[in-house]
């Protein structure tokens, strides 16, 4: 997962802030584009737009509740009809969610952004008609600080966000209590007291929101270019490309050709538009110094000079003077030309054309000549040259009667008589073999008709018995009445042979009693089972029991790598499990999606949905936002309201993938805020979240300053980008 590292750092240098609705964004999702193109897919920018005021629809709602409670207090009673309305809107717009029934409040002016997708399409052999899809997910545009979170309210912000829903409800009783005129007055006070301050859990965020829209930006290294180098890796997983991320190329016109023409050769340049005269000579249109001037690309002061390109020479073969008469040509109308007085131009074809034939004219003469020396002959279809005389002395020398198959007599063998021969009845005596006994005996081999003989029995001509089985008990029997003597397994043998020498012991010794003989067997086995020392092994090996080798002579094969050799990391080792079930991870149609406007009430989401919904129909998302710093978890449920609860085979993956991965992997409920996969849960998507989490259960370093390459873990990108993959191998 090195890739991921440079994505990071590529991104942290080419992108800097990159807010919604800025041209920043705009060349962000073009240079991830570009990223994404180098992985062999076709990555497409698509467009869109959004209210400006859809993040800050409940931090307006907010407002308007605790203007309203406040006007229904005062006792007029257009204002309290007044402050009625807008204190009970949120809770009724609260309820038309739990119905689904919730407007869609896109007033004011509109903003633009973008989407970066890229489609990875399902291959190899393990790709089924049912084949889930997967859907990639991370946002780009930087976020804006939000002095609520380095403020001492940032531990209790999402206990304010949980209570701000059963709040609004409790503001639309107390607004109700105050049209209650036959209520005491006292009491009525007391209850719009209490509206007022239950306005507070939804007013402290809603006050962060409407301030972080004029904060500065903070540079989004966390949030979110390490979720976007995360999606990167994974692509690189899926799709490998093996170099490294670079910026997109400069296309720069080439020149017509790098050698300055001489000023004394007149070329034809075209100016202004005009065309070359000569066919087949043209580099491109090049404008007048007039037109340049007029399209204000060079200073004034800049002098411009233009050079005229050299026509390419045409090949040119020049032949030595020769002194034969150059012969007239047979036409009267067509110029001779000498080579005294000019280099001769051939065609390039005629002159390979000359060269063969004069090659093969030459090839022709010299197997002439060879020919004729006499010293070989070459015979081709049925035809024979001859070159000289054949030696055929051993073929004329033999006899007529001669016969090739015929065998002929070999000479009598000459045996010694036994008074000449000293070694005569001695075991000593070797006869003298002739050289038909050489040969015979090379055709000595074993019969496969014949017995199975044991070389190591008793016997070695009689055949070996099985130790167990019907078939070995019908071969002893045929064995012992053929009257060949019986011969005992190897492992009897062995058996008998020790039990025999236990019992008699050494030559001269008395038999040992049986139960000092048990004694000792036991003994022997206690003393087995505790390891001895290593000292105390002897030099040659002679206590050593168990092996080739000595206790002593055992090492450890990591004491042996050599000090200059590199030893490979936990994360290379990583890499190079996963790298093995290829097949399995591409066999998926995987989205890769850069959202664009997620702070605008994640529009970038939406929009990618109600423009691939038959696309994605069905299937699984996977969410990365703020993984490089914090702790590592996948979320439970999602949403203030209408909250819904992550994909448990996905959470469930993720889980099995971390544990096998040695990735802490915790689960934590985020149900205070929406995400970018909420809008899918909500339409019914399989979808789940990986988000780093800090202290106070908010997205690690989002919203604050602190938000740099300093404090954030490229490490901890590269371990969700290899848990996302192996997520997708498995599923």
């Amino acid at each position: 997962m090195a890739m991921t590292h440079d994505y990071l750092e590529f991104l942290d240098e080419r992108i800097g802030i990159s807010p919604t609705n800025s041209e920043e964004e705009l060349q962000a999702a073009e240079v991830i584009s570009d990223l994404m193109g180098q992985h062999d897919v076709e990555a497409s920018v698509e467009e869109f737009s959004a209210p400006l005021v859809a993040g800050l629809t409940p931090a307006l709602l907010a407002v308007a509740c605790l203007l309203g409670m406040i006007l229904v207090g005062t006792g007029v009673l257009p204002l309290t009809l007044i402050g009625l309305i807008l204190a009970v809107a949120p809770a009724v717009l609260s309820v038309l969610r739990l119905f689904g029934r919730a407007p869609q409040l896109s007033f004011g002016p509109r903003a633009q952004s973008q989407n970066v997708v890229a489609v990875h399409r399902a291959s190899g052999p393990l790709v089924t008609k049912g084949s889930r899809t997967i859907v990639i997910a991370a946002h780009y545009d930087s976020p804006r600080e939000n002095f609520l979170y380095t403020s001492p309210v940032a531990p209790y912000l999402p206990l304010l966000n949980r209570l701000a829903v059963p709040c609004s409800f409790a503001v639309a009783v107390c607004a109700l209590i105050q049209l209650l005129g036959f209520l005491p007055a006292p009491f009525r006070i007391i209850v719009w007291i209490v509206g007022i301050l239950a306005t507070l859990p939804a007013m402290v965020p809603a006050v962060g929101a409407i301030a972080e829209r004029t904060a500065p930006c903070t540079d989004g290294v966390n949030d979110n270019k390490a979720a976007v180098a995360a999606l990167l890796g994974i692509l690189e997983n899926v799709r490998p490309s093996g170099v490294e991320p670079k910026a997109r190329p400069v296309v720069v016109p080439e020149e017509a050709s790098e050698e300055t023409p001489d000023q004394d050769d007149e070329v034809p340049v075209p100016v202004d538009g005009e065309a070359s005269a000569e066919p087949g000579f043209v580099f491109g249109v090049r404008h007048g110094e007039k037109i340049l001037r007029e399209l204000s690309i060079l200073p004034e002061s800049c002098d411009i000079e233009y050079v005229a390109p050299v026509r390419p020479a045409a090949p040119v073969v020049a032949e030595a003077p020769s002194a034969e008469p150059t012969p007239e040509p047979e036409q009267d109308d067509a110029p001779a030309v000498t080579s005294e007085t000019a280099p001769l131009e051939l065609d390039a074809e005629k002159t390979v054309e000359t060269s063969t034939l004069e090659a093969d004219d030459a090839l022709a003469t010299a197997r002439e000549d060879l020919l004729a020396t006499g010293r070989f002959e070459i015979v081709m279809d049925d035809e024979s040259r001859g070159v000289g005389p054949k030696d055929a002395s051993g073929l004329s020398a033999m006899d007529d009667d001669f016969d090739l198959d015929a065998t002929q007599p070999a000479p009598p063998v000459e045996r010694p008589d036994a008074p000449s021969d000293p070694e005569w009845g001695k075991t000593s005596y070797r006869p003298q073999l002739t050289s038909v006994a050489r040969r015979a005996s090379l055709f000595d081999l074993p019969d496969p008709s014949g017995r199975e003989t044991d070389p190591f029995a008793t016997n070695p001509n009689a055949q070996r018995v099985p130790a167990q089985g019907t078939q070995g008990a019908e071969q002893q029997e045929l064995e012992v009445m053929s009257g060949a003597p019986q011969v005992e397994p190897l492992e009897t043998i062995g058996t008998q042979d020790q039990a025999a020498e236990e019992e008699a012991g050494a030559p001269g010794e008395k038999p040992k009693n049986i139960v000092l003989s048990l004694i000792n067997r036991l003994r022997g086995k206690a003393a087995a089972t505790d390891e001895p020392d290593d000292e105390s092994d002897d030099e040659d090996g002679s206590n050593w029991r168990s092996g080739a080798a000595t206790r002593s002579g055992l090492r450890l094969v990591d004491d042996e790598i050599p000090a200059d050799e590199e030893v490979p990391t936990e994360e290379e080792l990583r890499d190079a499990v996963l790298s093995l079930g290829d097949d399995e991870l591409i066999a998926h149609d995987i989205w890769f999606v850069a959202l664009g406007a997620s702070s605008l009430d994640h529009a970038g989401m939406r929009s990618f949905l109600a423009r691939h919904r038959s696309e994605v129909r069905g299937c699984f998302v996977v969410n990365l936002d703020c993984i490089g710093a914090g702790r590592l978890v996948t979320l439970k449920n999602e949403g203030r309201e209408e909250t819904r609860r992550a994909d448990r085979r996905m959470t469930r993956l993720l889980g099995g993938a971390a544990s096998d991965l040695h990735v802490e992997l915790g689960q934590e409920t985020h149900d205070w805020a929406d995400t970018d996969a909420t809008p899918a849960m909500r339409s019914s998507l399989r979808a789940v979240t990986l988000m780093g989490l800090d202290d106070n259960g908010l997205p690690a370093l989002s919203g604050t300053p602190d938000d740099v390459t300093e404090n954030v873990s490229g490490d901890q990108a590269a371990q969700v980008a290899a848990l996302v993959t192996e997520m997708i191998r498995r599923s």
